[in-house]
């Protein structure tokens, strides 16, 4: 399979370099968002890039604890600096029907070669009928195919109790500015109904051979000015959209070391 060009994009990665686990916050109202973002290891060459894992995860909360009157988190969108490089040359595709419906096991055995990240994910269940309750989920993320031109990244959450899943489709584009590419997924429909999702984390790492030579599905360089052993910049940000139409959008910046 080829890596595309826009694949780069994905780095929200590579903006991360040096940036500690912090979360930045956002609130609307009775709304309260956050987003935060981790990159390992943090000292990175200046010229050529290195293997990485990054981890991004954001929440949702009602300043007065009340989650039952939390609207419905539809779309997430993550705005990242064009710094970075995504590979997946060599990889295997995992397509959505194949995890879908499927549970975490079965997603491993059919599509393990195309793991690519892995997490948790916590979502507030409304369902008619019955009292509000909690979900916690595993997440697994597989290198995914092009939809009209664009790479695909597939989130699954899988829960066992109750058991159920659903995936959450990432769509690589292109940005604007500093921002030069962009990440969004929107719950699918069959989670709509239902699914409140309050909390993600997830953290993209693969290293693999292919031809011969070692890989990293995620790769970064510390782009530090000449005579610099450090740079700061703005790390990427995360505009969360809802189902009753407000929009919260939450920034945070990185710090990268040279490793000489």
């Amino acid at each position: 399979m080829r890596a595309a060009p826009l694949i780069a994009a994905t780095v929200f990665l590579v903006l991360c370099a040096g940036l500690p686990a912090r979360a930045e916050t956002s609130q609307e109202g009775d709304l309260v968002t956050s987003f935060t973002g981790s990159l390992s290891p943090t000292a990175l060459p200046r010229k050529t890039t290195a293997p990485v894992a990054v981890r991004v995860a954001g929440d949702v909360r009602s300043a007065s604890d009340n989650e039952d009157v939390l609207p419905q988190l539809r779309t997430i969108k993550v705005a990242i600096n064009r710094q970075g490089r995504l590979f997946d040359r060599g990889l295997p595709i995992c397509e959505v029907a194949t995890i879908q419906p499927a549970t975490e096991r079965g997603a491993r055995q059919v599509c393990g070669g195309a793991i690519v990240g892995s997490g948790d994910v916590t979502v507030s269940a409304h369902i008619p009928s019955q009292p509000t309750f909690i979900v916690n989920a595993k997440l697994l993320a597989f290198n995914g195919p092009r939809r009209n031109g664009h790479k695909l990244i597939l989130a699954q959450a899988y829960a066992r109790e109750p058991p159920g899943a659903f995936v959450l489709v990432f769509v690589v584009g292109r940005g604007q500015g500093v921002f030069g590419t962009t990440m969004t997924a929107t719950l699918p429909k069959s989670a709509q109904g239902w699914a409140y999702l309050t909390h993600f984390d997830m953290t993209l790492r693969r290293t693999y051979e292919y031809r011969g030579k070692q890989r990293s599905y995620v790769s970064a360089a510390c782009p530090a000015p000449v005579g610099f052993r450090s740079a700061l910049f703005p790390f990427a940000r995360a505009t969360y959209g809802f189902a009753d139409g407000q929009s919260t959008s939450t920034s945070v910046s990185g710090r990268c070391t040279v490793k000489e």
